[in-house]
């Protein structure tokens, strides 16, 4: 013989239904299980951004205010100019450049003046020689604005500038 739904049988299972709907309308609307958190995350995406950077017998770099949008791939390209000076580009995450410096300060060339691994530093050249040139790219860091230098020993008091990412 079938009984049929009790009245607080047929409430739990309405409310149970009305729910699953609920939740149903709220995934709908926000772009469903996970296509509004992927959106939200996503990293702004600039253009590709080339520095081209010289540094001669003076002991600077030829431009010391770079600027890259975030997002972007940035490559530095470093001439050496000197008739007998090497140098390099480090970029170093903020207020850390005299850690990287203190750090550098027992290199040798042999690690291009820089300490292995060094967490405080976001991208590197490695060491010009005279009369040749070098490259890094990398992606650019979060906005903000960050030193560059080199870590040749007693050249990052002159040879230094500011790259600011917006």
């Amino acid at each position: 013989m079938d009984k049929g739904y009790t009245r607080r049988e047929f409430l739990r299972s309405s409310m149970l239904i009305g729910g699953l709907g609920i939740a149903s309308i709220f995934l709908a609307a926000c772009g469903g299980a996970g296509g509004g958190a992927a959106a939200a995350t996503a990293v702004p995406s600039g253009p590709p951004v080339t520095f081209d950077l010289s540094s001669g017998d003076s002991i600077e770099f030829s431009n010391n205010k770079l600027e890259a949008a975030a997002g972007s791939k940035i490559t530095v390209n470093l001439t050496n100019k000197s008739a007998n000076s090497t140098f390099n580009w480090v970029l170093a995450k903020p207020g850390k450049m005299l850690a990287v410096v203190t750090n550098a300060s027992t290199e040798t060339d042999a690690n291009g003046y820089l300490k292995p691994n060094d967490a405080n530093v976001i991208a590197h050249t490695e060491l010009v020689k005279p009369g040749q040139k070098g490259s890094v790219t990398f992606d650019a860091p979060p906005p903000g604005e960050y030193q560059f230098f080199c870590t040749v020993p007693g050249y990052y008091t002159r040879m230094n500038g500011t790259l600011t990412i917006k």
